[in-house]
């Protein structure tokens, strides 16, 4: 018998349990890799809903801001008009 064949052919069922274990590994790492990523959207849309709910009040406040300084411009008009009237 020849030892060739046999050479060969120990070598291709020890490369195919090779290959095969680290497929199996391959679908563990990309198991856990889901996982992580599950986690991590699960943490960036925690975050953007904290986010938007510290902005809505920001935004708010921005608006009675400018509420507040259109009411200025009409007080300084008016007492513009006063005055005006005062010095005639």
């Amino acid at each position: 018998m020849e030892i060739v064949p046999t050479v060969f052919a120990v070598v291709l069922v020890i490369l195919a349990i090779v290959l095969s274990v680290v497929g199996v590994q391959m679908v563990l790492v990309l198991a856990e890799l889901k996982r992580t990523l599950q986690k991590v959207n699960n943490a960036v849309e925690t975050a953007e809903t904290k986010i938007s709910g510290l902005m809505q009040p920001l935004q708010q406040l921005g608006g009675a801001v400018s509420g507040v300084k259109t009411g200025l411009k009409v007080f300084e008009a008016f007492v513009g008009w006063i005055n005006k009237n005062k010095n005639e």
